[in-house]
């Protein structure tokens, strides 16, 4: 890509942006206040099958929207930390150990890499870390100049 076709690419890119930018904030207002009309008629709304409920609305050509609120839903894991575990523990009484699973994490220190490099040598902290890696994703990002001032 020559370097003017990457300049304009670029310039094309950041509009697009700007445009989603503009549109998802319109959008979630919308969506907010769809949501809010539904909660004004829960009567229309109907049961799902995790037990929470669903509305839906029809607009001007036919289309619809839904709004669903979900049933709630268990945590996947309790930490003795949370607020709520001494009182879930309590709730539960002698048969917490039968209703929940205890389960050993491991999370690396804080400066894992650091400290595996100087407990293990440069060598062997690599391998160590790479195994304790995940790949980080690729983002593209724009910092933009105001439409009007860019012009």
């Amino acid at each position: 890509m020559t370097d003017t076709r990457l300049r304009s690419t670029i310039s094309r890119a950041v509009e697009i942006d700007r445009q989603i930018a503009d549109l998802t904030a319109e959008l979630k207002t919308l969506k907010e206040q769809i949501a809010t009309e539904a909660e004004t008629r829960p009567d229309e709304a109907v049961p799902t099958e995790g037990g929470g409920a669903s509305i839906t609305f029809e607009g001007d050509d036919g289309c619809i929207a839904r709004v669903t609120q979900a049933g709630a839903t268990l945590k996947s894991t309790l930490k003795p930390s949370d607020k709520k575990f001494a009182r879930i523990k309590e709730a539960a009484g002698g048969d917490f150990t039968r209703l929940f699973e205890t389960e050993v994490v491991h999370r690396p220190v804080a400066d894992f890499r650091k400290f595996a490099a100087e407990l293990l040598g440069t060598i062997k902290a690599r391998t160590l870390v790479k195994l304790c890696e995940t790949a980080g994703k690729i983002t593209v990002s724009f910092e933009t100049k105001d439409a009007e001032k860019a012009a």
